[in-house]
């Protein structure tokens, strides 16, 4: 079997089923037998193996050439590629929200945050894969079937929502309030070096003491890096809001930390000692246990907001316009 019809034997086999196979194997032999005549007759002589085989492969490879006989050229055609790039988009923003809670949850309930938030992060590239892959065959199957044609076909204008309150705003924060932010920031880090007296205990006139607990002496180094880091941010949208990019980066990863520190404080599980040489020690207990139960609501609270706030930064990622 000589060259051409190897060729011809493998563009047979990857045929699509709907096409005549014996009629395009003809039209093509009739085909690569005129462009060697060509070639022939431009050179005088028959042409050799090398040169059947430089022209073969200047007509493309069997697959290619068979693929052209198909009557689907893509397994998402553009028509469908808007709605499957949006879809995408959506489905894996959600994927990262989900891991970020999984993670932070893992935290608070007695897990080791630094493993914790590694097996989240290190399974996210299969989540992420998994979850595209899913999105990409529902997509496939959608072309296949033809079902958004038909949709395309009937959808009308009076259907479309008014999405005009749900536009999410990336406009950066006026200067007043970078300022501000800017200025709490720098002097709530003062105050959390020493730099401006840190008290140790607060007390009232009735001689009652509360005592930070040890945790708060834990977390002085995340909670400083933190604000730092924060404090970058809030230079960043006064000075160069154009950094779109930075901004968001910086907002998403201080929030994400934020998720991440206030979770480990939170599984402490007590953060303030009572003590007074005047009250009953009933009333010093119930001082305490009081003052130890709002600030556990108020963490589950502030903990709630900071996880809205981190998925309307991923979201902004995953949706705004460029």
């Amino acid at each position: 079997m000589d060259l051409i019809d190897r060729y011809l034997t493998a563009i047979r086999w990857n045929l699509p089923r709907a096409a005549n196979a014996d009629d395009v194997i003809a039209e093509l032999r009739d085909l690569i037998a005129s462009r060697v005549e060509d070639h022939e007759e431009s050179l005088g002589r028959p042409l050799d193996d090398k040169e059947i085989s430089a022209l073969l492969r200047d007509f493309g490879h069997p697959l290619v050439v068979a693929a052209r006989y198909g009557t689907q050229q893509s397994l998402i055609g553009p028509d469908l590629f808007p709605f499957y790039w949006f879809s995408l988009k959506v489905v894996l923003a959600l994927s990262v929200v989900l891991l970020i809670v999984s993670g932070a949850g893992d935290v608070l309930f007695g897990g080791h945050p630094v493993r914790a938030f590694a097996q989240a992060f290190g399974g996210a590239w299969w989540s992420l894969l998994g979850n595209a892959g899913l999105v990409t065959l529902i997509f496939a199957v959608i072309e296949r079937t033809g079902w958004l044609t038909d949709h395309l076909n009937r959808w009308s204008p009076d259907q479309l929502p008014d999405l005009s309150d749900f536009t999410v705003k990336t406009k950066p924060k006026s200067a007043w309030e970078a300022v501000f932010e800017i200025a709490f920031g720098i002097g709530f880090i003062l105050w959390w070096v020493g730099l401006v007296p840190l008290p140790i205990a607060w007390s009232n006139v009735q001689g009652l003491t509360l005592i930070p607990d040890p945790i708060w002496t834990a977390m002085w180094g995340p909670i400083l890096a933190l604000m730092l880091a924060r404090l970058a941010f809030n230079l960043v949208q006064w000075l160069r809001p154009r950094w779109k990019a930075v901004r968001i980066g910086l907002n998403v990863a201080t929030t994400a930390g934020a998720i991440v520190t206030l979770a480990l404080i939170y599984r402490a599980g007590h953060w303030v000692t009572a003590s007074s040489a005047t009250l009953p020690a009933i009333k010093v207990a119930e001082i305490e246990r009081s003052t130890n139960l709002g600030i556990h609501y108020a963490i589950i609270v502030i903990g709630v907001i900071w996880l809205f706030q981190c998925a309307k930064e991923i979201w902004i990622v995953a949706m705004a316009r460029r």
